[in-house]
């Protein structure tokens, strides 16, 4: 059987083992995906009924289960395209040791060590985007009410923490690795 899905490397699913961090990175993935589905329902819900606790309930769990599917999809989707999680992974692990292992060649790993470094710009897009949406979902808390406006905000402020947190610092370690001078 292990035979059978290593000789299926482009199998849909088939991203290779899985350590604890992937394991937290596909929970986080769930978490994401069930709030922004839960907020992108009750958003649009409320242009026609009022967000209660019942709709929330009754249309909200749901969305959530649904939107924690996708999240997690959509990240085992990633991981397949990159050449499976330890290669999705590997730069990451490089960042945050600081160096690259000697026995790597530079034709391997400066291209995955520019990749994460051209994730800056991403980050503060996100951080950009974040504060007009914020300002936007303020903006508009009469129409949407309390709880809407409340799950709008903490979905805004998340996306802005985790790009100012984890992704721009990250990218930042990339490309000061990649102004180093190459080992001779």
């Amino acid at each position: 059987m292990i035979d059978e899905q290593q000789q299926q490397p482009d199998r849909l699913w088939h991203v290779g083992v899985i350590d604890e961090a992937g394991r937290l990175r596909l929970l986080g993935a769930a978490i994401a995906g069930a709030a922004f589905a839960v907020v992108l329902v009750m958003l649009v819900l409320s242009s026609w009924t009022t967000a209660t606790t019942g709709v929330l309930v009754s249309v909200g769990i749901p969305s959530a289960v649904l939107g924690a599917a996708i999240g997690v999809g959509l990240t085992l989707r990633s991981w397949r395209l990159e050449g499976g999680y330890e290669r999705a992974t590997i730069a990451q692990r490089w960042v945050s040791d600081g160096e690259v292992p000697p026995d790597v060649p530079p034709t391997e790993w400066v291209p995955l060590l520019q990749a994460q470094a051209e994730r800056q710009l991403g980050g503060w897009g996100k951080i950009v985007l974040s504060v007009f949406w914020l300002a936007m979902t303020w903006s508009m808390r009469a129409q949407h009410g309390d709880l809407i406006t409340g799950l709008l905000m903490g979905l805004w402020v998340g996306l802005g923490l985790w790009s100012a947190i984890v992704v721009i610092p990250r990218a930042r370690a990339a490309a000061a690795m990649l102004r180093r001078p190459f080992p001779a």
